[in-house]
């Protein structure tokens, strides 16, 4: 859900970032994150799990101009991808005006794939909010391993209505920003077209049930990561590497004519948002630490349960 702050004269939006497990959702926050082209980020808050993490950062992307004389300010998420933490997927999905769904294009993991959109699909409906309406842009990851599905192919079984796709390998940075772009283009054309996201018909929202299993079988989890308990490390002269396959068609140049006109917020204005975007990361950190220790509790009673 946008968020419409008139004292600082900013409109907030939230992308997140969805997919099977260790299809390279956290490659891509780090690898955004780490580029040095793009400035006005906000500190990145990792929740870790034992198998996955969860990230948020925010940034102002300046050379995107603003939305009727607001500035914009984009939030960036990833969701756990191990079906042990759907409840959580759910949660971080609350409030998004756009997803990046991550396809891992090896030929293994068509059903994972499957399976996590299908998961993606019903967390939006329980979030209320329209599968067919929020922005939606499908990177096909992987795309320089071996043994992958061309485009034309996962086309046929993710994306036979055509959503915009970006081929994509996020350890070396190729897609990433030409992925970004998009999301927030189609973010964009939301915004300026009024499109209203709301499942008004499915029921207002309860507090989410951190017990509950996922709907998807367990090759939507992919293979565990060994650790992920350590904070990322980026390195400032960190560039990104582009391929022949990446075409970034939304590509804009600072130096270009903006036909928003671009606007500057003052020292004060910039603490008083910076203070509110705390605000709101330390509720999120707050609610995933929740969230967190309930599905360590439950791992726990299975594990006594099973005896495994």
């Amino acid at each position: 859900m946008v968020l419409i702050n008139k004292a600082i004269n900013e409109v907030t939006v939230k992308l997140v970032y969805y997919g099977p497990g260790l299809c390279g959702k956290t490659t891509n926050l780090e690898k955004i994150y780490g580029n040095p082209k793009l400035d006005n980020k906000g500190k990145m808050i990792s929740m870790s799990t034992e198998t996955d993490r969860t990230l948020f950062f925010d940034f102002m992307p300046m050379e995107l101009g603003t939305i009727a004389g607001q500035k914009m300010r984009v939030q960036l998420y990833t969701v756990p991808g191990q079906v042990f933490y759907d409840a959580t997927r759910k949660l971080v999905l609350r409030g998004a005006d756009g997803v990046v769904f991550v396809a891992d294009s090896q030929s293994s993991m068509r059903d994972s794939n499957l399976d996590s959109l299908e998961n993606l699909k019903t967390n939006l409906r329980i979030n209320r909010i329209d599968p067919q309406k929020v922005a939606l842009v499908y990177q096909y990851n992987k795309r320089d391993l071996p043994n992958v599905d061309s485009v034309e192919t996962m086309n046929g079984y993710l994306n036979p209505n055509g959503v915009p796709t970006v081929e994509a390998s996020a350890i070396t940075g190729t897609g990433v920003t030409a992925t970004l772009r998009a999301a927030v283009a189609r973010i964009l054309d939301n915004l300026k077209n009024n499109v209203d996201t709301t499942l008004h018909e499915e029921p207002e929202l309860e507090a989410p049930d951190m017990s509950a299993k996922a709907g998807v079988t367990q090759m939507s989890a992919g293979t565990p990561k060994l650790s992920m308990k350590s904070t990322p490390k980026f390195d400032a002269e960190e560039t990104i590497t582009v391929s022949p396959f990446e075409v970034d068609p939304l590509d804009v140049s600072i130096e270009e004519e903006d036909p928003f006109g671009v606007m500057v917020a003052d020292e004060r204005s910039a603490r008083d948002a910076n203070a509110e975007l705390l605000t709101s990361a330390q509720e999120v950190v707050r609610a995933l630490e929740a969230a967190l220790e309930r599905a360590r509790a439950h791992e726990a009673a299975l594990r006594a349960k099973t005896g495994l």
